[in-house]
């Protein structure tokens, strides 16, 4: 496996955090910025991202769900 594609099954699974795990949303938003430069997300899901980065209990996809936005979960 390439480093390129280890850092980014790493991200994708930091993307996939689990949510109510201590620091889950800062990490789920950092791994959607890395995305976001590749590319692979929206600036509209980035920015659910970040609004969600300080509540570790708040799921993402729920809240893009809920405002009209399309998200794709990414696998490795």
């Amino acid at each position: 496996m390439s480093e390129a594609t280890e850092e980014l099954a790493l991200q994708t699974a930091h993307l996939n955090s689990k949510l109510g795990v201590p620091g889950s949303g800062a990490r789920r938003y950092a791994a959607a910025m890395y995305l976001y430069v590749r590319g692979q997300i929206s600036p509209e899901v980035l920015e659910i991202y970040r609004r969600c980065c300080h509540d570790d209990l708040e799921d993402p996809v729920d809240l893009a769900k809920f405002e009209g936005l399309s998200v794709i979960l990414l696998t490795h």
